[in-house]
């Protein structure tokens, strides 16, 4: 399954400036060893570093929205939609389960495994994402910018769950996707981009044409 945010993400590589339309001023980032361009209203986390001996390094960070988005408002659940007693008590909220974006710069030792959350290397050669419901996907083959690089979606399952009350019964609540990229940038250094943050017209323009190897070398895992 391919979002149309997905789709929207292809279509911006390569899309001459003149297309574009003009975007907030952008804010110049240098964290784990890349240097890129957020667009106007996200900032970054403090970046996080971890190794494993046998297999490698990574380093990664969040991408959060400068304003919270507000929280959700609860909702009543009776018998008939799966809810529980108390039945007037409106705190039913959806639990998404989707990560957030985020960056990761994994660099892996010869013969060790990726250090990456959201792909993992078949025997095959195949890059695959995970999926909650159909099993695990093989990732679409893509260039980003230049660089190879591949693509999927990873599905998970939502539920139904209550901020106030605290014995209840969960409810299905069908389920979610995030969009996942992996790019190459030198043959043991991957990034993995999850839900890549967008421009105001729905594409990532500013921060994905602008994603790059920064001046500080020594900043990478």
């Amino acid at each position: 399954m391919i979002t149309t945010a997905a789709l929207a993400l292809l279509a911006t590589v390569g899309m001459p400036h003149a297309a574009r339309a003009a975007e907030p001023p952008a804010t110049h980032i240098a964290a784990c060893g890349l240097e890129f361009d957020l667009p106007a209203g996200y900032k970054i986390t403090r970046p996080k570093r971890s190794a494993d001996t046998g297999n490698g390094a990574r380093c990664g960070f969040d991408i959060l929205k400068a304003r919270p988005e507000p929280p959700q408002r609860g909702e009543c659940k009776d018998k008939e939609e799966g809810g529980s007693p108390p039945y007037d008590v409106c705190d039913w909220v959806i639990d998404t389960g989707t990560p957030s974006p985020s960056v990761e710069v994994v660099r892996t030792r010869p013969g060790g495994l990726p250090l990456l959350d959201a792909f993992w290397l078949e025997r095959d050669g195949r890059w695959m994402v995970p999926n909650a419901q159909a099993g695990d996907q093989p990732a679409q083959s893509i260039d980003f910018f230049g660089k190879p690089a591949w693509k999927g979606e990873t599905i998970v399952r939502l539920g139904w769950r209550r901020t106030r009350t605290k014995n209840y019964t969960g409810i299905y609540a069908g389920s979610g996707g995030t969009d996942v990229m992996l790019v190459r940038f030198a043959p043991d250094l991957l990034v993995q981009l999850q839900a890549p943050p967008q421009d105001s017209n729905g594409t990532c323009q500013t921060f994905c044409a602008s994603l790059r190897l920064g001046e500080r070398r020594q900043d990478l895992p």
